[in-house]
């Protein structure tokens, strides 16, 4: 009743717990990294770019021609606004630099009045955080690391003849940019992302209304990457402030200016760039791009995460302990192959699902079935062999290893065999007067060599019966002249007894005599008994017949039948003795009584 008891509650204690430590490993999320970059490898793809969005790049170029950033004037970015031509005036001019505070009077007011000549110039504000302690709805304190204490905005002049966005990006925990805020808000005033505030301009040039992308609980949103660096239009700023570009090419198209050299500092590693680090203004184009496109997602939120991840991996721990081997297989292969399909399905409507970790949970639940079932079942094949090993000869045992052939079941089947029994004549009466002691050392000398020249010549120790033993020849595995085998181990036990005799005499001042019989012919060979208890064994009139010549055999003599003289014949001599009546049988058996190996023959 214990091991039915621990059968009931060992399972559903596993799953319990598989269901636990996989709620447990989605909180926690190990292996963020590998996430992210399974996620990306699986999401993102280079795409065509869209030919609306051009960059004007401050490179190494521009730089080098006028001088180091830092030094420049207002008059720079209104001498880049004047190069538009009002006829083909771009639909959008954003600029991702900051132009905080006013400076030189001059230059602040040719910007502006260039800026005033365009319908949509975008400038770049900031979101200045802070921490601040504030009130729960439960009445408690909690302290908002995210506050924003303040929106830093371009000089008030700019302000009025500009639209402004914030240009803050979101770095996740591996520090690559995925995702922004759509808002962000300080005393009463609320301000979009700089991509959005772009992309907004640009719908209101066209005369359609802008689509907000949903937001997760937290305000922001991802976006998904179209290109790596290098892949938009990209002009040099000096070229276009010394007139050295067709300002017809900018006619309707969304123009964004900003940082293009490794001196500026403003640089991110992004999912599309992995190998290299991408400028911030071509994020900003590839977030517009993805604006346009309607290429944004929201990430599933932590409770769907660990339902989805629990769920999935209780339903494979169901099938690994409760279904047959290869529908947990199959269960745990299907989760493999689906969770990423499924997660780039959802990616596709809008809905972010790293299935990483379910994927390699779901792994280790298979791994470990599998290491489990093999260790199981080299101790099952170990146990086998072991029992294998008390009653066959070591090369069967072998053969049965090479071949893996471990089954034990009940039932048995047909198969010719050779059937030895041997037994000591007397016993009883020799034992008579003797010690317990004594009894056990006479016939464990004796049992040690008839088992000896069992295995030797490939025979399989079928059962002790007291002072008899029983072997089979040519079972259970196929042994090439299984009868010549048979009678050359009944000729090895007789010449072993001279030595048993010599130690006896020795110990115990006695001698011991056996006889052997010996038949062949069908025999219904296999594990007969019981599913708790069971013997491999033969049954069936070959053996009847080989213990009734046993019985019938003098000490020293080997008698067989004359179905095993026919199989010998050529290679032993054997005198026939004629046919004899045995015990429980009406028909007559032809016997023979075995001399000796014939010489004169193979």
């Amino acid at each position: 009743m214990k091991a039915i008891g621990e059968f009931q509650w060992k399972k559903p204690l596993a799953v319990c717990l598989t269901a636990l430590l996989a709620g447990l490993i989605t909180v926690l999320s190990p292996f963020l990294k590998m996430q992210y970059w399974f996620a990306d490898s699986m999401f993102i793809r280079n795409q065509p770019v869209d030919n609306r969005i051009k960059i004007i790049g401050i490179d190494e170029a521009s730089l080098q021609e006028m001088g180091p950033f830092a030094d420049w004037s207002r008059q720079q970015a209104a001498d880049l606004l004047q190069f538009f031509d009002p006829e083909y005036a771009p639909a959008v001019v954003a600029f991702d630099i900051n132009y905080f505070g006013e400076r030189e009077p001059s230059g602040d007011q040719a910007l502006v009045e260039q800026a005033a000549q365009l319908d949509h110039v975008v400038m770049a504000s900031y979101l200045v955080y802070d921490k601040r302690l504030e009130q729960t709805d439960s009445e408690g304190l909690q302290m908002n690391t995210l506050y924003i204490r303040e929106i830093e905005r371009p000089f008030p002049a700019l302000q009025e003849v500009s639209r402004q966005g914030f240009t803050n990006v979101i770095q996740d925990q591996d520090n690559y940019v995925r995702r922004s805020l759509l808002t962000g808000s300080s005393e009463g005033e609320t301000e979009y992302n700089f991509a959005y505030e772009i992309y907004r301009c640009y719908m209101e040039s066209q005369g359609l209304e802008p689509v907000e992308p949903q937001l997760s609980t937290n305000g922001s949103y991802g976006f998904d990457y179209t290109a790596e660096p290098g892949m938009y239009e990209i002009y040099s700023y000096a070229d276009l402030v010394a007139g050295r570009c067709d300002p017809k090419v900018f006619k309707g198209s969304i123009v964004l200016v900003g940082a293009y050299s490794a001196a500026m500092m403003d640089q991110y590693m992004v999912p599309a760039a992995r190998s290299t680090v991408m400028n911030g203004v071509e994020v900003q184009a590839n977030h517009v791009n993805a604006l346009l496109d309607g290429r944004t997602f929201t990430e599933i939120s932590m409770v769907y995460s660990v339902l989805i991840n629990v769920l999935a991996t209780t339903i494979c721990m169901l099938f690994l302990l409760y279904g047959k081997f290869g529908t947990g297989v199959a269960a745990c292969v299907t989760v493999i192959i689906s969770a990423p399909v499924i997660s780039r399905i959802m990616y596709q409507q809008g809905t972010y699902w790293r299935c990483f970790l379910l994927l390699v949970m779901t792994a280790a639940l298979l791994a470990l079935k599998i290491l489990t079932g093999y260790a199981s079942e080299r101790i099952r094949k170990h146990q086998i062999l072991s029992v294998f090993r008390t009653y066959m000869a070591p090369q069967v045992v072998d053969e049965l290893s090479r071949q893996n052939n471990y089954r034990i079941e009940l039932g048995g089947r047909s198969r010719d065999i050779a059937v030895l029994f041997v037994d000591i004549r007397g016993f009883t009466s020799l034992s008579e007067g003797m010690t317990a002691e004594e009894v056990v050392d006479i016939l464990n000398r004796y049992l040690g060599k008839v088992t000896n020249a069992i295995f030797k010549n490939g025979g399989t120790l079928d059962k002790f019966i007291g002072d008899a033993v029983m072997a089979i020849y040519n079972a259970p595995l196929d042994v090439e002249d299984y009868c010549d085998k048979a009678v050359q181990t009944a000729f090895d036990i007789i010449e072993s007894m001279e030595s048993v005799n010599r130690e006896l005499r020795e110990v115990h001042g006695r001698e011991i005599a056996c006889g052997v019989g010996v038949h062949c012919g069908k025999a219904v060979v296999g594990n007969i008994g019981c599913e708790y208890r069971m013997d491999y064994t033969a049954i069936g009139d070959t053996v009847n017949i080989a213990e009734r010549l046993e019985s019938i055999a003098k000490g020293g003599e080997i008698l067989i039948s004359g179905e095993v003289y026919d199989k010998v014949s050529h290679r032993f001599q054997a005198e026939p003795i004629g046919e004899q009546s045995l015990k429980g049988r009406q028909d007559k058996v032809a016997v023979y009584r075995m001399k000796g190996k014939d010489q004169g023959k193979a």
